[in-house]
């Protein structure tokens, strides 16, 4: 039984079911997943066997390189899962500097070197680490490898699964200490793996294509939990509830982005103020002329543009005289050191006072106690985030959270 998605195979084996035969066209490489395989070489009658190899190992990859036919027969000797890497979908790959690919290849290139270039090798190098005359690597790489080529795997069916949820933390006025809006925070909950963190899949998701299915979800998600969010938020005179969403680089340069956000916002009621888009600064770094006219389109619609991570990047202060920015968040990092440290006391201080100065919100994100939450007040911050207040929850939580008085 196989299944396709993204570019790889995970390929399911039946005991004494063959991978491939002496002489099949070697147009793939595959890691075991579970189970374990044996290589062979010889007649069928009287086959030699070269080596056993299990869960984490890598074999077949010496075809992708020369082209030729297999030289040894692969058998599995347990019910095994094999992911399968076709040498289309590598070299695909190869220069989008995906972590994973970089590791194959060099793996790869270490084993070829090793055969002295001759395709006679694919059996012989189609070892496990720590098996006789095999290259060897860290377990920790293996591992590696093969939980990223599996959530490659099982992203595509994530989205389309109820896998993903948005998790809201809420944002807090400062100056009235009430609830102004939340933040939608994308999370994958792996059926087998647990919580993925965001900071594993979203890069992976960007570098196989599934950013703008994600993205997609994202805007979709947090515009139909928003009705019973708003409902929520106590604001303040001249303040606007809203929820704030990410968007990446790709999915912000995706043709017709603009538009199609203002056709959801027409369709949900939602009045534009109401939306928040959130930007890094490798997002806008991906397309500025693009991100600039797409922002730009939004800012006429009234959708809110922040600028996350502020002083985190090298490019920030050009940024906001080039894009049309609403608001500024400070990052973390400097709020959480700005009690003990002089340099990031001014570097919020100066943040805070250029975003008066341009007319900006602000908002300070991390705040973990009254003191730093205080001083965050004091210095003119228009809004806050962080664990002080409350993490991050999923939908049904945050609904029955109340903001302590």
């Amino acid at each position: 039984m196989n299944n396709q998605m993204n570019g790889f195979k995970r390929e399911y084996l039946d005991t004494h079911a063959t991978v491939f035969r002496t002489g099949d066209s070697g147009d793939a490489a595959y890691v075991i997943e579970s189970g374990c395989v044996e290589v062979l070489a010889g007649s069928a009658d009287q086959p030699l066997r070269l080596a056993v190899l299990a869960e984490g190992a890598m074999f077949g990859e010496v075809a992708l390189l020369d082209r030729q036919p297999r030289t040894a027969t692969v058998k599995a000797l347990m019910p095994t899962t094999l992911i399968r890497i076709d040498r289309q979908h590598v070299e695909e790959l190869l220069g989008r500097a995906d972590p994973v690919i970089q590791y194959l290849l060099r793996l790869l290139l270490e084993r070829f070197r090793n055969s002295s270039g001759k395709s006679a090798g694919d059996a012989e190098l189609a070892k496990a680490p720590g098996t006789t005359n095999a290259p060897q690597s860290t377990p920790d790489l293996h591992a590696a490898a093969v939980r990223t080529l599996s959530l490659a795997h099982d992203l595509s069916a994530a989205i389309g699964s109820n896998q993903l949820e948005l998790f809201y933390q809420p944002i807090i006025h400062m100056a009235s200490r009430s609830l102004i809006g939340y933040e939608g925070l994308v999370r994958w909950r792996h059926p087998t793996m647990g919580l993925i963190s965001p900071d594993e899949f979203i890069p992976l998701a960007e570098k196989t294509g599934l950013i703008h299915r994600i993205g997609d979800w994202v805007l979709r998600r947090g515009m139909l939990d928003w009705p019973r969010l708003r409902p929520l938020c106590q604001g303040a005179p001249g303040t606007t509830p809203f929820v704030s969403l990410n968007l990446s680089g790709p999915e912000l340069c995706q043709p017709g982005i603009a538009e199609d956000i203002q056709q959801r916002l027409l369709a949900m009621a939602m009045p534009p103020a109401e939306l928040r888009i959130e930007l890094t600064e490798t997002a806008v770094i991906t397309n500025l002329s693009q991100v600039t006219a797409v922002t730009q389109q939004l800012r006429d619609l009234g959708v809110g543009i922040a600028l996350d991570d502020f002083g985190t990047g090298y490019a920030g202060l050009d940024y906001l005289q080039t894009l049309p920015f609403s608001t500024i968040k400070i990052d973390k990092s400097f709020v959480q050191q700005m009690h003990d440290s002089t340099r990031s006391f001014h570097i919020i201080k100066s943040a805070l006072e250029l975003s008066r100065r341009l007319d900006l919100t602000s908002v300070a994100e991390g705040i973990e106690d009254n003191a730093t939450s205080n001083l965050i007040t004091s210095m003119g911050c228009t809004y806050a985030q962080g664990y002080q207040f409350a993490k991050p929850m999923p939908l049904e939580q945050v609904c029955q959270w109340k903001l302590a008085p």
